[in-house]
């Protein structure tokens, strides 16, 4: 399970509980969107209203993962970019997350049952770690340092891991 929450870019992150959040993340707003209690796709939902839509490229195969990655969009704007990571041994355990489509994680995992999710961590991550490359790409925004969180799933038991980046304009311009 370590290898698939320590990659060779984030070993060196300092990864928060949602606690200690108060002393790092200034704005408010963001503080709140990071430390959103339950599904947050509710949140956009309640935020957004009709202008809610995930934008889906097609899942690719990484080493013996496949990444699932998806942007959680108010109108055009991508307000949190998440990456999944499914070792091939969790599809083969629980072949429903293998199709669950657009439909984002949050609301599969809820509508499915028998998963355990850890607590959230936290961290500020530079343009140079991955999932933040991913998110300023997709989103199409200048390098800069970004807040993720990350979860480590488990069904089957087998894992899977969460890593959402809040970008901007999170609950700003609905």
């Amino acid at each position: 399970m370590d290898e698939l929450v320590e990659t060779d870019d984030t070993r060196t992150a300092m990864w928060l509980p949602g606690h200690a959040l108060n002393c790092y993340v200034g704005d408010a707003q963001l503080r709140s969107w990071l430390l959103t209690p339950g599904l947050l796709t509710q949140r956009f939902r309640d935020s957004c209203g009709a202008k809610f839509r995930v934008k889906k490229p097609p899942e690719r195969l990484v080493g013996n993962e496949r990444w699932r990655e998806v942007g959680m969009c108010c109108g055009d704007t991508i307000w949190v970019f998440a990456r999944t990571r499914f070792p091939l041994a969790t599809l083969a355990a629980a072949p429903w997350l293998a199709a669950i489509g657009d439909t984002p994680l949050g609301e599969a995992v809820a509508a499915h049952g028998g998963v355990a999710r850890t607590e959230f961590e936290y961290s500020e991550l530079g343009p140079h770690h991955d999932v933040i490359a991913a998110a300023l790409r997709h989103a199409r925004l200048a390098p800069q340092s970004l807040w993720a969180r990350r979860s480590v799933f488990e069904v089957a038991n087998q894992v899977f891991l969460l890593q959402e980046v809040f970008l901007p304009h999170v609950g700003r311009d609905a």
